[in-house]
């Protein structure tokens, strides 16, 4: 079964099964090849969906405070004001690189992936939202 059948059945988008996909299954579950899920992968987004867990899928946010800009414009090096206390870098969009300044405070979102944790600006978890209604709105 495709991914975008499975969002149609559920009411959401193929990236969200895509997200839950890739939370509560294995590589087995789904063919690069064909990009089909089988039945067992179907069977686990099903179990997923039924039960309305959305606590895997939320994005966890903390608050950081500009410290200095790295070599590389798109990322600045930020502490974050959340214990444990931690110097990281974090990509900031380019339309908002003159707004960054030291000591500045604002929130960026925690991504891991492959137990390696990533960080970036807010800005760009909110353009995905509205991505995401947009797309709703067109396929109503």
């Amino acid at each position: 079964m495709k991914q975008s059948e499975l969002a149609k059945k559920y009411g959401i988008t193929p990236q969200k099964v895509g997200q839950i996909r890739k939370k509560c299954c294995i590589k087995d579950d789904f063919c690069e090849k064909t990009k089909e899920l089988t039945p067992e992968g179907v069977q686990k987004i099903e179990n997923f969906l039924d039960k309305q867990d959305d606590s895997i899928i939320e994005p966890k946010f903390v608050r950081v405070q500009a410290i200095q800009s790295t070599p590389n414009p798109l990322f600045w090096f930020c502490k974050i004001l959340e214990k444990p206390v931690r110097k990281v870098r974090v990509a900031i969009p380019s339309t908002h690189i003159r707004s960054i300044r030291p000591q500045l405070i604002f929130k960026a979102q925690e991504i891991e992936k492959l137990n390696e944790k990533f960080y970036r600006h807010e800005i760009v978890h909110k353009r995905e939202i509205q991505r995401e209604q947009r797309i709703k709105e067109i396929y109503k």
